[in-house]
């Protein structure tokens, strides 16, 4: 029996009339079978959609804002200017975008006292990032932040740029006063505490609150002042045209450059994003193809509900293929019929999952913002009822650990691999009910008749 056949006998074993005798469901039972494939490729579509625009959006938010594509490290400390210098000429290389020398170290900051019944502010750990205006101009940086309060520039020496959560935790604001303890270098191996004080100019927010509650940025000048060398990390931070290229033969030619003038063995460490953040990405990716395994076994077994559904269907068709049989079909014929079922049900239930999973995906904002309405109704009518004070807002998703928002990258690529696998294990699980629908004895069926 060629393709064409089998197939329409496959769609009549499935959307035929009810044969004489046969019980109320049974005509049902492949269209159930294709929702049980449409059912379990929903969720395995959201969460590989959704796990990739996070982790996508958390790691493009590190690259632009912190981390850069590629950061260049002196074995020692330079001043201000002599990272200036060393960006210079690295700024006239081929397929750099940008160039930003920055010092980095640690800080524990204070607000001005609170006045009379007001919360008292806490000392509170910092990284103090001693940056250059143009990083501040970057269409990247930009494109992650999110100006809550305030101006995005240094008007003056003392300005500082503050994280959202951390500037919540300093019960600060714009134009409020900061206090900033570093440490001071003494004789020997002594340290000493260096106080500065600083006026708040503005509050972002990269809408990660990881990075928003440690973040505070100096212009470069305050942070030589501010952070002695031997207690800060000196690099140069450089962004090209795409980050999630290879980035060996620019690492190459940036170490060449920085170390060819002789004056020095590679005086400089030139790491890629991939090596700085290497704990980071290895934890999401895990964490990615962990999600994706479980989300898989759902569809392996509402593809094993395939093979049992076909199993019934060909015990209550029996008569039907005993009839096929006596008219010449052969055992071949009879079990593609049963194949072309099972890779009807994959295709069907594999195209109707992906479309109502990537329309879940596309909206998942809406629809959590929508759930933790109906959540936080429910819990105001709980405590009005009960007579108890209502309490903190519920969130599906915290944003201490989470994006506010959840960027969304749907691939064609993977929609295209999720339909195969699902096609793939539908015809496997036929493989067994057509064999055993091939081998069933027509005589022997009529004479039970």
């Amino acid at each position: 029996m060629r393709l064409g056949p089998a197939l329409f006998v496959a769609a009549r074993n499935l959307l035929g009339r009810k044969a004489a005798g046969e019980g109320p469901g049974a005509r049902h039972r492949l269209t159930g079978a294709i929702m049980g494939v449409a059912l379990s490729i929903v969720p395995l579509t959201v969460v590989l959609f959704v796990a990739d625009g996070m982790i996508e959006g958390i790691t493009s938010r590190y690259l632009e804002t912190s981390t850069y594509h590629l950061q260049a490290s002196p074995f020692y400390s330079l001043s201000g200017g002599e990272l200036e210098a060393a960006g210079a000429k690295l700024a006239a290389l081929p397929g750099v975008t940008g160039v930003f020398p920055e010092l980095q170290g640690p800080g524990v900051m204070l607000a001005a006292a609170a006045q009379e019944g007001e919360v008292q502010p806490q000392p509170t750990a910092a990284t103090l990032r001693a940056i250059e205006p143009a990083l501040l101009e970057d269409p990247g940086f930009r494109s992650y932040i999110e100006l809550k309060d305030g101006e995005l520039a240094f008007k003056k020496g003392n300005d500082v740029l503050l994280g959202s959560a951390l500037a919540a935790r300093l019960h600060a604001g714009v134009g409020d006063l900061v206090s900033v303890i570093t440490v001071r270098e003494g004789d020997g191996a002594s340290f000493t505490p260096r106080l500065s004080t600083l006026r708040i100019r503005g509050i972002l927010s990269t809408g990660y609150q990881e990075l928003d509650a440690l973040w505070a940025m100096v212009p470069l000048s305050a942070g030589e002042k501010m952070l002695e060398p031997g207690t800060r990390r000196v690099f140069i931070g450089i962004k090209t045209g795409d980050a999630f290229k290879d980035l060996t033969a620019r690492k190459e030619g940036i170490s060449s450059l920085l170390g060819g003038d002789g004056t020095a063995d590679l005086p400089w460490t030139v790491r890629d994003w991939r090596e700085i953040e290497g704990n980071l990405w290895r934890s999401f990716s895990t964490t990615k193809a962990l999600l994706v395994l479980i989300m898989a076994l759902a569809v392996a077994v509402a593809a094993v509900n395939v093979g049992a559904s076909l199993i019934m269907l060909a015990l209550e068709r029996k008569k039907d293929i005993a009839i096929l049989k006596s008219t010449g079909t052969k055992d071949e014929q009879v079990s593609a019929i049963f194949v072309a079922s099972g890779a009807f049900v994959g295709v069907t239930g594999s195209l109707l999952g992906l479309a109502i999973g990537s329309l879940i995906s596309v909206f998942i904002n809406q629809l959590i913002a929508a759930l933790e309405w109906i959540l936080n109704l429910f819990a105001d009518l709980s405590a009005w009822i009960r007579g108890s004070p209502v309490a903190g807002p519920v969130r599906v998703l915290d944003p201490s650990f989470y994006l506010e928002s959840i960027p969304v990258r749907i691939s064609l690529p993977e929609l295209a691999l999720i339909a195969l696998g699902g096609i793939l294990l539908c015809i496997l699980a036929s493989l067994y009910p057509a064999r055993r629908a091939s081998r069933l004895p027509p005589m022997e069926i009529f004479r039970k008749s």
